[in-house]
């Protein structure tokens, strides 16, 4: 949920509204839905990198750039790095760690 979120904002804040929703079209008509985003995130990355070319790292770093920060963690990747693993290691961190993102809201009294 986190990285549709960061996901989503990035779309927004570099592309704006409109071009946001025919992305996430796009990637409807290639069969990933909005809520499989981040479960399917490789894909996606795939579809954008079809679509923009080598533009699309831009969109993906700056995902992954959120992401961090969302989980208050430094960005300790550069741009040319893999993301794929950056994500990997977060993810991996937010399990060891059992870190909340910043939005994080509970379903707890």
């Amino acid at each position: 949920m986190t990285l549709n979120q960061c996901f989503t904002t990035v779309l927004e804040d570099i592309l704006g509204r409109t071009v946001r929703e025919e992305i996430f079209q796009l990637l409807e008509k290639n069969g990933i839905k909005q809520s499989e985003i981040s479960s399917r995130f490789d894909e996606v990355i795939e579809v954008l990198a079809r679509v923009f070319g080598t533009s699309a790292q831009l969109l993906v770093y700056k995902t992954v750039a959120e992401l961090y920060k969302e989980y208050s963690l430094r960005t300790g990747f550069s741009f040319g790095e893999s993301l794929r693993d950056q994500v990997a290691q977060l993810r991996e961190k937010v399990v060891i760690d059992l870190l909340k993102p910043k939005h994080y809201t509970s379903i707890d009294p």
